[in-house]
């Protein structure tokens, strides 16, 4: 056999074998033990953290003759053999490329077959989310009730992709990412039997960069191997991933800091003639600023910079990291936020930039002295004025006054801010994916009667942060959010319609929002700092405020004609 990847040479063959995933195994190595086996298990979680590993073992567990006290398999036994050879019981389907509703009514043709050899036929179904609708609906019945002899595992990377009624019939099980030390204990392992010589440093280089997934560690490790044939160190991982090394990251950082607009313009042109990655440069600087603000509010003596310096380098990368996915040139666009952040220049938005345009009355509009008899009339109107005597201020007021702004909602402070810190003490990504899934539904409100209007505010906001009770809402636009509030009963019984829940909501802007992350960034492993809180007063109250009367003034009859025909908001009266 030719050479096997590390991966899949590691692989592990039993239970003990498996990294950081012991409540999964104890779930299982008991319901095995106490022949309490679920007809269907949904496994979930992030790539690489061992979940079609785990459904391998299962079925070879189910099967074994010899389970030993250890309880693994024995490997010798008739059915150990018979799964290693590629047993016809055990079916493995990819359901990212056999995802129609064809495959799924010829596996069901099949399962009343009983197995050959075994005694359970398993099923395993890797990416089980990319199955389309009527694929799923093929698979509710048989899924629900299959025969005695069939055990079915499906696994996902994105478990709110599966309809519930998928869900609902499974036993879930919802893997964790793998531990940075775990990760770093198996690669020296592995690198030891393999006879590959690596630094520390570049393990631990590795471990940071699988984010929990042992299959990222183990490929990385392996590309490494025929990258150096020597030792490999941490700055050969950093070269074949167009990364730099903390020492430069951290002499960058200080010339942002120290505001050396040469400096850091000749850094990033050596940057960009390496052919480093620039959204990768700004994402792990992010990292590092967040290390340097932890690391001053554990030790303020010991640290060297301002954390008001920090969190504002982090908000002016944070939107260049966002602002890269549409760039054009990624080299220019750092460059300039980065120069505009050194020297305290503000980049307006287009929309903020361009004026807005006031109305005009049509029947006023590029119409002439001469042309418009009523505007001639109001302005022969005016008194002559001698060259004696000077106009007192109060005769150029306007003699229609301007029309009072009355606020109609006033937002309780102390529960807006409840609302912020319950929802980032409870947020969770995976409820977000299920609202974000469920969002797309707001265009068929579009053309509602009652909610058209709600729903086309709402298409200018984005979900932010959902706990199980909590959404924070985010708009760049302002007009959007005092409107929302405005309205907020009515997009509250949309939201609940819409979400088939009830979630108590808070809008913010951009700059509140990236704020409220910046200091979760900060705080969030400090679990005295975000504590769930009962809301005790109402959040938004209405206001019933009487306009001030307008104070009566004399026109002469022509004006007030004017403004009989055409309306007051038409007429200006000098």
């Amino acid at each position: 056999m030719g050479y096997q990847a590390l991966y899949r040479k590691y692989r592990p063959t039993k239970f003990s074998d498996v990294v950081d995933q012991e409540n999964i195994l104890k779930i299982l190595t008991n319901s095995i033990k106490e022949n309490k086996i679920s007809h269907a298990y949904l496994f979930s979680g992030p790539r690489g953290t061992g979940k079609t590993t785990i459904a391998k073992l299962v079925a070879k567990t189910v099967n074994c003759l010899n389970i030993n006290e250890n309880f693994s398999v024995c490997g010798k036994c008739e059915n150990c053999l018979d799964i290693e050879n590629n047993s016809s019981d055990i079916i493995e389907i990819d359901a990212a490329s056999n995802n129609g509703v064809e495959e799924i009514r010829e596996l069901k043709s099949k399962i009343n077959l009983v197995p050959n050899k075994l005694k359970y036929k398993v099923y395993i179904i890797d990416e089980v989310h990319m199955l389309s609708i009527s694929a799923f609906n093929a698979l509710l019945k048989t899924l629900e009730e299959p025969p005695s002899h069939v055990i079915f595992i499906l696994a996902t990377t994105e478990f709110y992709k599966v309809p519930i009624t998928i869900v609902s019939r499974c036993q879930c099980l919802n893997f964790t990412r793998i531990k940075l030390e775990n990760i770093e204990k198996r690669l020296r392992e592995i690198s030891d039997l393999e006879k590959i010589k690596i630094t520390d440093e570049a393990i631990h280089e590795i471990a940071l960069y699988a984010d929990g997934g042992m299959r990222d560690a183990l490929g990385m490790l392996d590309k490494l191997a025929s990258y150096s044939l020597d030792e490999i160190t941490a700055t050969d991982f950093l070269n074949i991933n167009g990364l730099i090394s903390k020492t430069d990251m951290d002499s960058f950082i200080q010339k942002i800091i120290d505001h050396d607009n040469l400096g850091v313009i000749e850094e990033l042109n050596k940057f960009a003639n390496l052919g480093y990655d620039f959204s990768k440069l700004v994402e792990k600087i992010l990292e590092e600023l967040r290390d340097l603000l932890v690391s001053y509010y554990k030790n303020p003596q010991e640290s060297s910079y301002k954390p008001s310096d920090l969190c504002n380098l982090i908000i002016c990368l944070n939107e260049t990291y966002n602002m890269l996915k549409e760039a054009a040139n990624r080299h220019i666009i750092v460059e300039v936020k980065l120069l505009a952040f050194m020297n305290n220049v503000e980049i307006k938005k287009k929309s903020e930039v361009q004026p807005k345009e006031e109305y005009v009355s049509p029947f006023i509009k590029n119409q002439n002295t001469e042309q418009n008899p009523i505007s001639r009339e109001i302005k022969e109107q005016k008194p002559e004025l001698g060259n004696k005597e000077e106009p007192k201020k109060e005769e150029n007021k306007p003699l229609i006054p301007p029309r009072e702004e009355v606020k109609k909602y006033e937002i309780n402070q102390n529960i807006k801010r409840i609302r912020i810190d319950n929802t980032f003490a409870m947020a969770s990504k995976m409820l977000k994916n299920i609202v974000l899934d469920k969002w797309k539904e707001i265009d068929n409100y579009l053309t509602d009667n009652t909610y058209n209007v709600v729903s086309g505010l709402l298409k200018d906001c984005e979900v932010g942060v959902v706990s199980d009770k909590n959404i924070i809402l985010v708009s760049k636009y302002e007009s959007v959010i005092d409107k929302l509030y405005m309205d907020f009963q009515l997009m509250m019984e949309l939201l609940d319609k819409l979400l088939a829940n009830h979630y108590e909501v808070v809008i913010l802007d951009d700059l509140e929002f990236q704020k409220e992350v910046s200091n979760y960034k900060v705080h969030f492993k400090d679990k005295d700092y975000y504590s769930v809180k009962q809301e005790n007063e109402p959040f938004i109250k209405k206001i019933e405020k009487e306009v001030e009367k307008k104070k009566e003034v004399c026109y002469s009859n022509l004006v007030q004609k004017a403004i009989d025909a055409f309306g007051e908001e038409y007429i200006e009266v000098e």
